[in-house]
């Protein structure tokens, strides 16, 4: 917690230059359905496999093998994309890996400036191939990495990174409440030819409440990107019949940017082995987002249980 608090007054004493302007800007995308569909205040819940992307500490919370997989229809015809597996593995700590990606089936080509006859088509795309470890430190506090090897491509340019993400969560003696800290895409810059870009870092401080005797769920997520301001992400979940999940959210970012947009909304059930997740993301200025993520657990495993670190 103190390392966290450090690396959050140092990136406040970085001057707000070029926001947006970051490599790898698909690394700021939330995945998963569920996470999405609460806003992405996420960080201290992180009891799912989407906890790899948003807080890699919390896969220790996960007490089964399991796989998940998410489609999102990102704007502009753009096809984003996860596929995700965990395994907890010896005792009280968890592997995971996973692979996010970001592109598009064609973009005309135009060999002249104004022309409107194109010469074929080239692709784009992101991606990224993710490995976390996450273990349980002392009681109720675990710790976890991820680590990342991120590729883009346009055209005949390519760029290659790789990028580590620490997290911390801490569930607290006071039932239900947990907090969470955590820094991520530290790494290496993202180079084109002779141009040199840096990774979206960020800093989170994250704080959860589950009502004991209320299907409830509460999150929230103060983020500091290196080169922009802060933001806050919150949402919560309620479960209907113990069966429906109801979800909803607020992104600050997406407020501010897209001037009305950031509020997002969701809702979950079982069907059979199978969880699935769905999240709206609705915007004045570029339309609606839709995600969808399917997770199935692979059998069980009694080495890890969540009562252990309560």
């Amino acid at each position: 917690m103190a390392l966290a608090c450090i690396l959050l007054i140092n990136a406040t004493a970085y001057a707000e230059e070029s926001p947006g302007k970051d490599e790898a800007a698909f690394l700021k995308i939330g995945v998963g359905a569920r996470a999405t569909g609460m806003g992405n205040g996420f960080s201290a819940i992180a009891d799912d496999t989407s906890a790899m992307y948003y807080n890699p500490a919390g896969l220790v919370h996960i007490s089964s093998p399991c796989v998940s997989t998410m489609y999102n229809q990102w704007i502009g015809g753009l096809i984003h994309g996860a596929i995700t597996y965990v395994n907890p593995c010896f005792k009280q700590s968890a592997i995971g890996i996973g692979a996010v990606y970001l592109g598009t089936n064609g973009i005309p080509r135009y060999d002249e400036i104004g022309s409107s006859a194109s010469s074929g088509e080239y692709k784009a795309y992101n991606a990224s191939f993710n490995c976390a470890y996450a273990f349980h430190f002392t009681r109720g506090i675990s710790f976890g990495m991820n680590i990342k090897g991120i590729q883009e491509k346009i055209d005949n340019e390519e760029a290659d990174g790789f990028a580590i993400d620490f997290g911390q969560l801490y569930h607290t003696p006071i039932e239900g409440l947990s907090l969470s800290t955590v820094v991520q895409n530290v790494g290496s810059d993202m180079r084109f030819k002779d141009a040199a870009y840096k990774l979206p870092t960020c800093y989170k401080l994250g704080i959860a409440y589950r009502f004991p005797d209320y299907p409830l769920l509460l999150g929230c997520d103060w983020t500091k990107p290196l080169n922009n301001k802060w933001k806050i992400n919150a949402g919560f979940e309620c479960k209907v019949m113990n069966t429906l999940a109801l979800r909803g959210g607020f992104d600050s970012q997406l407020f501010e940017d897209l001037n009305g947009g950031g509020l997002n909304l969701g809702f979950g059930f079982p069907l059979g082995p199978y969880t699935v997740d769905y999240a709206l993301v609705p915007t004045k200025r570029i339309g609606n987002t839709h995600r969808v993520s399917i997770g199935m657990p692979l059998g069980r495993n009694e080495s890890i249980t969540t009562d252990e670190y309560e």
